[in-house]
């Protein structure tokens, strides 16, 4: 596995590309800044599950303790959020798992015409699983008016967030696609709206910054000084 990082364009460079890219980057943003949102709302909610189990011991039996109603609900429609919305963001970081054993090793028009095929067949997949999700299984929630077995909260939110992220996730794979034909046709050109793989070393090294908080360099120096 190799992680990438997304090559948005500067503002005002990219040419179309550049604009399509910056303009649906700010809508993965925000879908991500709502998943981490409710990730957090979550947390508190599960922390509050567990003290309310628990006040009498922790109030001496002042207060009984007793679970929140319709926890199991909340969850099994929240945890939607954080699973989709997030996808097209991931996509466009290249933080997606990807296995790299060939086309890490390969170069130019090849590698980008490989990734455009790759990616394209990842686009029809997306596209087909967004139209049926949307409609067998968000509209047959709507029209039937499902809803979940403990506090009859209606599901068909939960569902319609599916399509709605998958469709975001297909419109960055399309972007992804027009940025590797754009490479094949013109390999000088300076990668936009697709994921560079990075190498292990160059990985390691960011790792290694991001921890440390410092240069990689300066880090290695200083532990051979010290030796």
């Amino acid at each position: 596995m190799v992680s990438g990082v997304g090559t948005s364009a500067p503002p005002g460079e990219g040419g179309l590309i550049g604009a399509v890219d910056r303009f649906v980057s700010r809508i993965e943003n925000a879908f991500n800044a709502v998943a981490s949102v409710c990730i957090v709302i979550m947390m508190v909610y599960m922390c509050a599950e567990v003290l309310s189990r628990k006040a009498d011991d922790l109030t001496f039996g002042l207060i009984p303790g007793r679970p929140l109603e319709g926890v199991i609900d909340w969850v099994e429609l929240g945890m939607v959020t954080f699973a989709f919305l997030g996808a097209a963001y991931c996509q466009r970081n290249g933080s997606h798992v990807r296995m790299e054993l060939l086309m890490g090793q390969l170069r130019g028009r090849v590698l980008w015409a490989l990734e455009a095929v790759a990616v394209s067949i990842a686009f029809f997949y997306i596209v087909v699983i967004a139209y049926k999700s949307y409609t067998e299984n968000f509209m047959w929630a709507f029209e039937l008016g499902d809803t979940t077995m403990d506090i009859y909260l209606p599901v068909w939110p939960s569902k319609l967030v599916v399509p709605i992220a998958l469709a975001l996730l297909a419109t960055r794979l399309a972007i992804n696609i027009w940025g590797y034909v754009r490479l094949f046709l013109d390999p000088t050109k300076v990668p936009i709206g697709v994921p560079v793989i990075k190498d292990v070393a160059t990985q390691a090294r960011e790792e290694i910054e991001d921890a440390m908080g410092h240069d990689a360099d300066e880090h290695v120096a200083r532990n051979g000084t010290q030796n």
